[in-house]
């Protein structure tokens, strides 16, 4: 895979042309099948931090934010539940997607230098980690690893990860582009039909690498 663009095999095809992409679909599918509630076919964020929290669903796989999300949860204690790691795949490795977000001065601001000097406060020291601890995002600085907030409990599994980088791959996902929500829509769509029994995962893997492919030939 293309760790520049989680979505690209490094021979410039898509990562669902691969032959252990319809094998990813398959488990996903048996998954929902004997390990998920028949209703969480409609489940949203608050339903699957809900259900997690209430002990209908065993597991939850989900973005940082659910972390300080379900430690306020009034259903379920610290001490029942933890994170772990990625699930490492038959090579012994797996991928970490990588989202990223900052700060950013308006161009049309009557205070850039200003909003410069702020933009460098929050990005270094107390204030960054300050910030990212109260809004459950990870840190950007690397001396927050020693901090016992992340060094210990949930946010562990993301110090174990990012110690061991060779067995924890890092792919970026382009969130940024325009077609990002267009692609959401019709990703969120194709699986929807996939559990229901609507399409099959051989016609829906055809049908995201048609759509990739496209997006980059148009791009060229």
């Amino acid at each position: 895979m293309d760790p520049a663009d989680g979505f690209r095999l490094k021979d410039g095809r898509t990562i669902f042309s691969a032959p252990e992409a319809e094998d990813a679909i398959d488990n996903y599918l048996e998954l929902f099948k004997k390990a998920s509630p028949k209703s969480s076919v409609s489940w949203g964020y608050p339903e699957m931090v809900e259900a997690f929290s209430n002990g209908s669903t065993a597991f939850l796989l989900q973005d940082p934010e659910v972390i300080a999300t379900v430690s306020k949860s009034k259903s379920i204690s610290k001490n029942q539940w933890a994170t772990a790691p990625l699930v490492a795949g038959p090579e012994g490795k797996t991928v970490q997607p990588l989202a990223t977000a900052g700060w950013g001065v308006a161009k049309g601001s009557g205070h850039k230098a200003e909003a410069v000097k702020l933009v460098e406060f929050l990005s270094q020291g107390e204030a960054s980690t300050s910030f990212t601890k109260k809004n459950s995002l990870v840190p950007i600085l690397k001396s927050a690893i020693s901090d016992p907030f992340y060094k210990t409990g949930p946010w562990s599994s993301y110090v174990t990860m990012t110690e061991q980088p060779d067995k924890y791959l890092v792919a970026t996902q382009l969130r940024g582009v325009s077609r990002w929500a267009e692609w959401q829509q019709k990703a969120d769509t194709d699986v929807h039909k996939l559990i229901l029994g609507k399409t099959t995962p051989k016609k829906l893997l055809a049908g995201w690498d048609a759509y990739w492919t496209e997006k980059w030939r148009q791009e060229q």
